[in-house]
């Protein structure tokens, strides 16, 4: 099991009220920062956030990447040609390995 900051790492162990485990939570993370969880997984997870100061700091590590990420990655597109000699590069690589 993964240790996490606030070592606790096993559900209802130091946070009474909590039916999910700190590891089943960062694994789930993403799909609470993405809104991708049902209603009922999104309020298991933040009621564990809630009680779990480890946990909490780690999804907040996560949330600013996911933030860094949009900030530098978004509206930009590689140029032209970069584009052209991926779509190559990849063509060639998957012929190649259709011979093979």
């Amino acid at each position: 099991m993964t240790d996490f900051a606030c070592g606790c790492g096993s559900p209802d162990a130091d946070h009474p009220g909590s039916d999910v485990d700190c590891a089943e939570v960062m694994a789930e993370v993403w799909t609470l920062l993405d809104g991708e969880c049902t209603d009922e997984s999104r309020n298991r997870l933040r009621q564990h956030l809630e009680n779990c100061p480890g946990c909490l700091r780690e999804y907040g590590v996560e949330e600013r990447i996911k933030v860094l990420i949009a900030t530098k990655c978004s509206g930009e597109k590689a140029p032209t040609g970069l584009r052209e000699r991926l779509r190559v590069e990849i063509r060639r690589t998957t012929i190649v390995r259709e011979l093979h």
